[in-house]
């Protein structure tokens, strides 16, 4: 049986909408946690932080054109703030992302000239950073004063789409498995945007207005040139400043 990490997120869902699960187990965590899994042998492949490979790429294969990316927004990874931006002296970053965690710290230093302390509890700290579901269900509450979409952020900065997620292969797993999953999610994409266009994709706690934003405004799945240019780029940030 192999074992493929599955991001518990509404983003993840295009990738994983219809699967022939045969010989396959889904195992569902936050990026994080299945970077942990991934790195330990206790999944074969995931849709993970894509930091990750970028920090070990000699212990991964990246499956071809597929990614979790930003657009020119993402959406659900955002920083809530009390504060303007260049004025946040302490904040809680979430643990279940790296790649954000990083990118958030890079803005804040480099685009807004400010390194905040760093906040074990999200109470009372300046501000927040939260993603995935966690981050769409703080928006809707709207309860702070400042608002900051991170791949808005960085597209705004270096008009590139952000790479958040890759979908990595240990380099000592069956080299047809990486086909088995591009395979896998480009069927299930497919069906899932007809099943969006048509009006019929039905996910509980969202509307429909909110779904089609999300998945043709916010998040792209692409991974060609203009991801890889961004990749790269990012990783020049990562070596530059020892993040």
């Amino acid at each position: 049986m192999l074992r493929i990490g599955k991001v518990s997120y509404l983003n993840t869902l295009p990738l994983f909408f219809c699967w022939e699960r045969d010989g396959v187990e889904f195992v569902e965590d936050v990026p994080s946690k299945l970077v942990e899994l991934l790195r330990a042998g206790k999944i074969q492949a995931g849709i993970v932080s894509s930091v990750e490979y970028l920090k070990h790429p000699e212990n991964y294969r990246v499956v071809p054109g597929l990614s979790i990316s930003s657009s020119k927004r993402a959406c659900s990874v955002v920083l809530f703030s009390r504060k303007p931006i260049q004025h946040i002296r302490n904040i809680y970053l979430t643990e279940a992302s790296i790649t954000s965690r990083i990118l958030a710290l890079h803005i804040l230093r480099d685009l807004y000239g400010t390194s905040p302390s760093s906040s074990k509890s999200s109470e009372g700290a300046d501000a927040i950073l939260l993603i995935g579901d966690e981050a769409i269900e703080e928006k809707r509450r709207g309860r702070w004063e400042h608002v900051y979409d991170l791949g808005e952020e960085w597209y705004r900065a270096y008009k590139m789409p952000f790479v958040f997620a890759l979908f990595l292969v240990r380099r000592d797993a069956p080299p047809w498995l990486d086909e088995l999953i591009a395979r896998e999610c480009g069927k299930s994409m497919e069906l899932f945007y007809k099943t969006l266009r048509g009006g019929s994709l039905e996910v509980e706690g969202y509307d429909r207005a909110f779904l089609e934003e999300y998945f043709t405004q916010c998040l792209q799945y692409n991974l060609g040139e203009r991801e890889w240019r961004s990749l790269n780029f990012f990783n020049e940030i990562l070596i530059k400043e020892e993040l």
